[in-house]
């Protein structure tokens, strides 16, 4: 059941002057932007989702993305199965990430440099 959302006057006039472009309504328009920024937020780390977000709101919204271009970048998101390219990114930082024991499917594992550490047992 469709609710009223308060929303900016910037907020709404930016998803105006894109759904003009895009052939939407403002409400469709700023729909199809929370729905793409659930989908990279799930996809990506937090701090890049945080960076995102900064430049989104530094840069100016382009006049037109041709459908390949959006397609593309989030194609290329999604293709890493097993997040190598984030876990890259978190390797060169210095942290550890956490991912699941394969071998103990209730307990999770600390990964730091390519070894591997298990947890205590999570409930």
């Amino acid at each position: 059941m469709p609710a009223p959302v308060k929303v900016s006057d910037h907020l709404l006039a930016l998803a105006k002057e894109e759904a003009r472009g895009a052939h939407r309504s403002a409400t469709a328009q700023i729909e199809h932007w929370a729905t793409l920024g659930r989908a990279v937020e799930a996809m990506v780390a937090y701090r890049d989702v945080l960076a995102l977000k900064r430049a989104g709101e530094a840069l100016p919204i382009p006049a037109f993305v041709h459908r390949d271009e959006v397609r593309e970048a989030l194609s290329r998101l999604v293709a890493d199965a097993n997040r190598e390219s984030v876990q890259a990114r978190i390797r060169a930082a210095g942290g550890p990430f956490a991912a699941a024991d394969p071998d103990h499917p209730d307990r999770v594992v600390q990964i730091a440099h390519a070894r591997r550490k298990p947890s205590t047992k999570r409930k």
